[in-house]
């Protein structure tokens, strides 16, 4: 069996979750027997290149196309695609795996469609969930949880919120862009600004038609999250197409938790992207309101030279109780969390299901974290861990402060903490979906 597994960056030069997953997915594959190769796009090149990494062999395909509008709405294909195809016919495997589609030049919906008429199998794996979510946050208008159906004025009106048309301005534009959306007139196809604001109504029901087409094309879509799965069979895709295989720790064994008390300061540890979407921002304004002797943060991510990077450096700039620790190594972060006391994910965004909360678990950390459908599904609030209201710095602090004044919480939460599952243990529940997929196409062959 040969399994290709297409995304549209991967290691070394691009390190986060997906790259990271896919390369265990391939690691843990390779060694039940089973060949996998690693497609990405070689964005700005002509020619194809090949590589391998710890192993896993790498083929880039030529992509130089222009990512203009219309590629980016769906309009035209990238012109890159006949190299992918070239490259499927002469790897010949014998299913095909997009972990990530996104609109423009990387991997999308023709992609998909070329595979399918190559008559090879295709499985999914939705990491993100911009699948159903224009702006994959799935929170309603930045304020509540969003029950993920597709709804096409319901989203529309959230989108112009999300840039700020609010009040008449934006009663005026929805109104306006429903009429022309009823009665056909897509204004996407205007290359300006007013043409595509118009015109979301159209994006909207683009992004509900993309999914029911991957629904028909796909043998299996794996969801990471029983939530998303959810979301899924609301917006029509069947629920025999739909395959839960959670998320696993990369690295095992974890270490065993430690039983030790609590002693003040309380130490919180952030580990991840430094991005507003993560929310850390949040976090050092709460930390900043509380009494420096009595909590300490310590933050692990990768720091680019962004106006992000440097707000949150500023807002922690003389504070001696704040610690910037620089990039972690994804094998490292076990035994990096099991220092601290707490894990601390304040995301702005619902996120599908964080890894580094396991990680945590495994390291014996309870975790604190925002009430969004990722952290929630794995989180039992007063329990393992506790949520704060979604982007409230208010109550994030509150319940940082309710910490300070009883740290037996914590030790009490450590002893709630799920079993782990390990990154073996997802590979093989994949391998049993490909199997099955095969075993069928041989029979109806």
């Amino acid at each position: 069996m040969k399994i290709a597994l297409c995304l549209h960056h991967f290691l070394p030069t691009h390190i986060a979750g997906t790259e990271i997953y896919v390369f265990n997915l391939a690691v843990h594959l390779e060694a039940m027997g089973v060949a996998t190769v690693v497609i990405i796009p070689n964005l700005g090149s002509d020619s194809n290149e090949e590589y391998e990494h710890d192993g896993i062999r790498v083929i880039k395909y030529a992509e130089n196309s222009v990512e203009d509008r219309a590629m980016i709405l769906g309009k035209t294909r990238p012109g890159g695609l006949s190299r992918f195809v070239t490259v499927l016919k002469d790897e010949q495997p014998d299913v095909v795996h997009f972990h990530e589609l996104a609109p423009g030049r990387g991997f999308n919906i023709f992609h998909v469609q070329a595979v399918h008429q190559l008559q090879v199998p295709v499985v999914l794996t939705f990491h993100l969930s911009g699948y159903t979510c224009f702006k994959g946050s799935l929170m309603y208008n930045d304020v509540s949880k969003c029950d993920g159906l597709i709804k096409i004025r319901r989203c529309t009106e959230c989108v112009y919120q999300s840039k700020k048309i609010t009040g008449i301005k934006g009663q005026v534009l929805t109104a306006t862009a429903m009429s022309l959306f009823k009665t056909g007139i897509n204004t996407t196809v205007l290359n300006n600004s007013i043409g595509t604001a118009l015109g979301f109504p159209f994006v909207i029901s683009k992004i509900k038609n993309d999914l029911l087409k991957l629904t028909d094309i796909a043998e299996k879509i794996i969801v990471l999250a029983n939530w998303y799965k959810v979301v899924l069979e609301k917006n029509g895709v069947a629920t025999e197409k739909l395959v839960y295989i959670k998320q696993g720790l990369t690295n095992s064994p974890p270490m065993a938790p430690s039983n030790a008390g609590i002693i003040l300061p309380l130490k919180i540890v952030f580990i991840g992207r430094i991005s507003p979407l993560k929310g850390l921002h949040l976090l050092i304004d709460a930390i900043n309101a509380l009494p420096e002797e009595k909590i300490s943060l310590y933050i692990y991510g990768h720091e680019t030279g962004d106006g992000y990077v440097a707000e949150c450096k500023q807002k922690s700039a003389n504070k001696k109780n704040i610690h910037w620790m620089g990039a972690i190594s994804p094998p490292d972060v076990i035994a990096t969390l099991s220092r601290y006391h707490l894990l601390c994910l304040p995301s702005t965004f619902s996120e599908m299901s964080p890894l580094v909360i396991r990680e945590a678990f495994a390291a014996g950390l309870p975790v604190l974290a925002s009430d969004v459908y990722g952290n929630a599904e794995q989180i039992k609030d007063g329990v393992n861990g506790w949520l704060f209201r979604f982007k409230d710095r208010i109550d994030l602090q509150t319940k940082i402060q309710m910490l300070i004044t009883d740290p037996l919480l914590v030790q009490v939460a450590k002893q709630h903490l799920p079993s782990p599952f390990l990154f073996k243990q997802v590979a093989a529940m994949q391998l049993k979906v490909y199997e099955g997929i095969l075993k069928v196409k041989n029979t109806t062959a």
